[in-house]
């Protein structure tokens, strides 16, 4: 199961039209806090907790660094389980784009002798224009449950389109496979967030949907719907759209049951 939160300074001249510039400010930290909660609108009893903080630094020259860390509690009928995971992103951001790499560690405790652990490096990019926004990656690493090890790919692609510089609609899917040679297990989420951020506070609201199938080779098979809202609490930016031209930029990768 799966539950998964700039500045424009058009310039006009007399006779002239202008592309609008996005100003990126070199220097400074950024980042936020958030919680939320989610639930299925399926049949089944689920729903998870979640707190999330990241902070970015802008290292001049374009060159930053964000560390996310992040906690869930995700409840299945009698079964609870906690997730913990966190990442280290390094890459060069500019007013078009922004690419670098990260590398990334998870661990679920459901309750077994031993946790289920998720290891992952990869690639990850994004391209900006004055409304809108592309985020992909792409990665690879192990999953390890005891002695079991497991070869984990993974696949990102997100658009994200801003109404005005605080109200921000997110398109989001994901492709996780494992595999250990013999079953493969594949994971693949969609989601549709919507994002607020009064322009008096620097507090974001957010909601959305999100759909996941997990097919198990042959074996096992599943959908589930989910809804989902939280509140973050953001410092360093001034509006949405600065936050990420600004701030942390960068997703969890880690995949999530």
């Amino acid at each position: 199961m799966a539950f998964s939160a700039d500045v424009d300074q058009p310039l006009v001249g007399w006779g002239a039209y202008h592309e609008p510039v996005v100003e990126v400010a070199s220097g400074g930290v950024t980042g936020y806090v958030e919680g939320s909660y989610a639930n299925s609108v399926d049949d089944v009893d689920a729903d998870a907790w979640e707190l999330r903080g990241a902070i970015n630094v802008d290292a001049g020259s374009g060159m930053n660094l964000q560390v996310d860390l992040g906690y869930a509690r995700v409840g299945i009928g009698d079964l609870d389980i906690d997730k913990y995971d966190g990442a280290l992103h390094g890459y060069y951001r500019d007013g078009l784009f922004a690419a670098g790499a990260f590398f990334g560690a998870s661990r679920f405790d459901v309750g077994l002798t031993e946790d289920i652990k998720d290891y992952m490096g990869g690639v990850e990019g994004a391209f900006f224009q004055d409304t809108w926004t592309l985020v992909g990656a792409a990665g690879y690493g192990q999953a390890e449950l005891g002695g079991l090890d497991a070869d984990h790919y993974m696949g990102a692609l997100g658009a994200r389109w801003y109404a005005t510089d605080n109200v921000r609609f997110d398109i989001d899917g994901t492709l996780d496979r494992l595999t250990d040679g013999g079953d493969d297990l594949d994971v693949q989420s969609l989601k549709l967030t919507a994002n607020y951020r009064p322009e008096q506070m620097p507090v974001t609201l957010f909601a959305g949907y999100k759909y996941t199938n997990v097919d198990l080779t042959d074996t096992l098979s599943g959908d589930t719907n989910t809804i989902f809202g939280g509140l973050r609490f953001s410092y360093g930016s001034g509006s949405l759209k600065e936050e990420e031209r600004r701030g942390p930029i960068w997703s969890n990768r880690s995949v999530s049951f």
